[in-house]
């Protein structure tokens, strides 16, 4: 493959993950909620992931076969890059789960937390094991092994990303609004055809070099997609923060009087407008996270709105 080509086919996807992680970032700060910073974050570690062991892995690999060196220590190198780079895999896709859990006003378990890095460390500690002893297998075993591990990568993938989505269909269940529970969904299938369109090149690389930029290219700039839809959802189902008119508090006055809101369900109505998750007013207020979700209802039920957007509109 021409020089100019391999350059340009490196380039694209790196910089389609880079307009990702630059759309996420806009989202975040527009969108002050846990789940779009947390959405931001795996999206920067999959990409120290894909520039630092996957791109920069291949580009080190190119240049030590200019070089003429046995094509073992090569590949070996190559591991070596990817090895580094594991832990930041490992936070992407944590990050991931995050992500996902408090979109729905959760967290992930401590015990979850605690079991998921153990595994990571003995993953991490078993992978540099056999990175040593695979200086000791002739060239035949060396490729078997190679295959094992891509079977490896595999799995995780499937994992992850399968078991995010079963979450996101449990949970999307329990929303009345259809349009949202349509788009929360939609998220959800375009990170399930990720996981399809990740694998199939990867299983496919040790074949033809153009598997690999294949692999890359969509490991990057797939998010792409999802992002879009996570950005209707939330023009359409929240706020931006700080987006209030300066006579907010003789607008929420008025709307509480016309609709006969309570004292304690006029500062739900407020934290409401200034974006706050269910789980932020609770803490606010000090009050549980199911007295919030009451609140929220019978606001709801007073005001004849559907979701937190249209409550907002209300009031401005």
């Amino acid at each position: 493959m021409a020089e100019g080509w391999r350059l340009i086919l490196l380039l694209i996807p790196l910089l389609a993950g880079g307009i990702s992680i630059f759309f996420t970032f806009r989202l975040m700060k527009r969108y002050r909620n846990p789940y779009t910073s947390s959405y931001f974050y795996y999206l920067v570690f999959l990409y120290i992931f894909g520039t630092y062991s996957l791109a920069g892995a291949g580009v080190l690999e190119h240049l030590l076969q200019g070089m003429e060196i046995e094509l073992k220590v090569i590949h070996s190198t190559r591991l070596y890059a990817i090895l580094l780079g594991i832990p930041f895999l490992a936070l992407a896709n944590f990050m991931f789960i995050r992500s996902i859990t408090e979109f729905f006003q959760k967290k992930p378990a401590t015990s979850f937390t605690i079991v998921y890095f153990l595994i990571l460390a003995a993953v991490f500690v078993l992978y540099g094991v056999y990175m040593i002893r695979l200086t000791q297998f002739d060239l035949g075993e060396y490729r078997s092994l190679m295959l094992l591990q891509r079977g490896v990568f595999i799995g995780f993938i499937w994992a992850i990303y399968l078991i995010s989505f079963l979450y996101i269909l449990y949970n999307a269940a329990t929303i009345s609004d259809l349009p949202a529970k349509k788009h929360i969904r939609m998220f959800g299938a375009w990170y399930i055809a990720y996981m399809v369109f990740c694998i199939t090149p990867l299983a496919l690389s040790g074949y033809h070099e153009v598997f690999k930029f294949l692999f890359l290219l969509v490991f990057l700039s797939w998010h792409l997609i999802p992002i879009l839809f996570l950005n209707i959802y939330l023009n359409k189902y929240q706020e931006p923060e700080n987006n209030l008119p300066e006579d907010f508090e003789t607008r929420l006055l008025a709307f509480a009087e016309e609709h006969e809101i309570s004292k304690r369900e006029c500062e739900v109505v407020q934290l409401i407008c200034r974006g706050l998750s269910n789980q932020e007013i609770s803490d606010a207020l000090f009050i549980s996270l199911q007295t919030v979700k009451d609140h929220t209802h019978r606001i709801f039920v007073k005001t004849g709105v559907r979701n937190r957007v249209q409550l907002s509109n209300m009031i401005r």
